[in-house]
């Protein structure tokens, strides 16, 4: 009888102790660039604030020379996949946190960008990953949004009681 109560706490106790490894996986990681600053035309140092140094560079001809950037996608703290995990946690016993654990594992991925830079050190060419293109429902949600916003920002017009004056006589 001794020996099943120590075996339920340890279990428990294993339980408890690694059911935090999908949430502090999911509050780590590396920031991912932002694409917006990445285009043809942008200086070297805006490029490379996003992507940090490259991981090899080739001098090509005319001054040219071509950098490439790997990095890791997927991967950036996100404390509301976190928060989720930890509801899933409570909610499953920390029996799902095996599954959560791989999830958090498997999503991250590497990717890799070739940028050509001109003599100047401004963009002339990228290759490699970009990122998918914004939906069209995105885009007409962000739209309504920002009308329902502008009509709550104007000030509304506010009824006047208008009262009968008694005509003179």
């Amino acid at each position: 009888m001794a020996l099943r109560i120590v075996t339920t706490v340890c279990g428990l106790y294993t339980i408890l102790v690694l059911s935090g490894c999908s949430i502090g996986m999911a509050l780590s990681g590396e920031k991912e660039p932002n694409f917006d600053y990445i285009a043809v035309g942008a200086p070297r140092n805006q490029v490379e604030a996003e992507f940090g140094q490259p991981a090899a560079t080739n001098v090509l001809t005319d001054g040219k020379q071509e950098a490439t950037y790997k990095y890791e996608m997927a991967n950036s703290p996100n404390t509301g996949r976190a928060w989720v995990n930890f509801y899933v946690d409570l909610a499953t016993f920390g029996l799902a946190e095996p599954i959560l654990t791989v999830i958090e594992l498997v999503q991250p991925h590497d990717e890799e960008t070739r940028i050509v830079y001109g003599a100047d050190n401004r963009v002339l060419e990228i290759h490699g990953y970009t990122p998918p293109p914004i939906s069209k429902v995105v885009i007409d949600a962000e739209d309504s949004q920002e009308k329902y916003i502008e009509r709550r920002r104007k000030p509304q017009p506010v009824p006047t009681e208008q009262t009968s004056s008694p005509s003179p006589q």
